[in-house]
């Protein structure tokens, strides 16, 4: 489930605001995001805003995931452990890039105090 937030303006005997917050299935979610989603706002908001003359592009979209309950409970084991490693191996990564590229960095530093006077 995704819970969708529609904002923006629509038209009807003068402007009317739209602030809807939706919970829908994962599908049509997505088809917000894809090729006919002019389409899919319009037919959305038709059902809330009846009457409503409606600008697609004037509507924003924010799109959020919703974690059911069933899904709260289940665990992936491994997780973190993967996550730690990542971590280390770019800390490592960071450190050896940095202490090759010093002497480029002090040169540069030093070239461009030279350069300053």
């Amino acid at each position: 489930m995704k819970q969708v937030r529609l904002k923006g303006t629509g038209q009807l005997n003068g402007p009317v605001v739209i602030n809807l917050t939706l919970e829908l299935e994962d599908k049509v979610a997505q088809s917000l995001l894809g090729y006919h989603r002019d389409q899919v706002k319009i037919a959305l908001l038709a059902t809330h805003y009846p009457g409503v003359k409606i600008k697609p592009n004037q509507i924003g979209c924010e799109i959020k995931s919703i974690r059911d309950e069933k899904a709260s409970n289940i665990s992936i084991p491994n997780s973190r452990s993967s996550s730690s490693k990542s971590k280390k191996s770019f800390g490592v990564l960071a450190i050896i890039m940095f202490l090759i590229f010093l002497p480029f960095k002090l040169a540069w530093w030093l070239l461009k105090f030279i350069t300053k006077k």
